[in-house]
Order: C-alpha cells, then structure tokens, then sequence
C-alpha cells in the first residue's frame, strides 16, 4: 500500500506498481497523480516529466536488485549480475521495460558496476577489455531478460509456430523446436559469455606476446 505523503519515493512506487499491473506505457504523470489522487501539478517538483520517472525507476528497480557490490571474481560477477536481474525481471515484468529507454544514473546505480570493472581489471583485462565485458553482459542479459518478460506484459506466450513449415525442408527447425521449452538459454548465455571472456583475454595476450 502506497503511503498518501507525496514524494519522490512514493511517485516511483506507483509507477513501478502502475506499469506491472497495466504496461509501461500506462505510465503517464496523469495517471500517477490519480492514483495518488493529487493534481498532476503536485507531481512537477519531485518528477518533472514522464522521462525523469523512467530515469527513477530504473534507479529504483536497481536498487532493489540484489546485484554484486562488492569485491568478487570476473566470473562470479557476471553469474551474479545476470542472476540478479533475472529475477528482477520476474517480480517487475512490466517495469523492467523501462530499462529499454535508457541507463540508470547516480551512485546507486554506479555500485553494481564499480564492482564489476574492479573484477575484470584485478583479473588482468586491460581498460577496453573491461568496459567491452561488462557493456557485453549488461547488454546480453538485458536483452535475454525484456524477451523472457513478453509473455507476463502480453499476457501469453510468445512462441515461434513452425507446424506450418514442411519437415523434409527444415528438419533441423523441427528437431530444434522439440527441446526450446526445456533448454535453459539464459543459463546458456551467461556460461557463454563467460567462455568467451576467458578466450578473448588469452587471445589478446598471446598476440601481444608475439608482437613483442
């Protein structure tokens, strides 16, 4: 329940609660203040636009999720973030998407990522090597995560329909399409990203190796 006292805090709440319950896109200023049943004028000194909501609520679904903060392994990290936000994606389908417009800012958000570059250079990546690892993880599990919340904000599944598709041309698609609800892909994913992390860095560092 949503305290009547208007502020910051309670603005973000409700638009949190509004876009899991109806959609991102039924947040909208006018909608959060007849919820809080204030005038849409009241909401101007805590959120200014609709954009300035977004931004907070992206702060604010950060916040809540238990991503890693502190000092931990490159691997550990990425399984930890990925792990994170899944199951942020989970209990806020609807306003997870609002990470889709943008990144959050401040130092509450900053945390999380403070601790990841600090995994990837302890662990020997150079400076490009750690921001490329970490927008790559950041990007890919963000991805993963918006697909696997479609069927909550759609309220159904969204599955590809290959029984329109002759067999005896795409029985790979069909033999494929057999186990697509049983395979983990995000577990898949993030042991991907892992893997190709580890080869990268070994590949850079046997080029530099020759080079000198």
């Amino acid at each position: 329940m949503i305290s009547p006292r208007l502020s910051r805090e309670n603005i973000v709440a409700v638009a949190i609660e509004m876009a899991d319950e109806e959609g991102l896109a039924s947040v909208t200023l006018r909608g959060i203040a007849a919820r809080l049943a204030v005038h849409v004028t009241s909401l101007y000194n805590h959120v200014p636009t609709k954009e300035a909501v977004l931004e907070e609520m992206t702060a604010a679904l950060l916040a809540e999720a238990k991503l890693p903060t502190g000092p931990v392994t490159w691997q550990d990290w990425v399984r930890e973030f990925a792990a994170g936000m899944r199951a942020l994606g989970r209990k806020h389908p609807g306003a997870f998407e609002a990470f889709h417009y943008g990144p959050a800012k401040g130092e509450c958000a900053a945390v999380p990522f403070e601790s990841g570059f600090a995994a990837f250079r302890s662990a020997g990546f150079d400076a490009a090597s750690t921001y490329g690892a970490v927008k790559a993880t950041v990007v890919a599990v963000l991805g993963h995560v918006l697909e696997d919340t479609v069927p909550a904000r759609n309220r159904k599944v969204a599955r590809t329909d290959v029984s329109g598709l002759p067999i005896e041309r795409f029985p790979n698609v069909h033999s494929v399409n057999r186990v697509a609800g049983k395979t983990d892909t995000f577990a898949y994913l993030v042991e991907a990203l892992i893997a190709g992390f580890a080869a990268t860095k070994k590949g850079r560092a046997r080029r530099k190796a020759v080079s000198n």
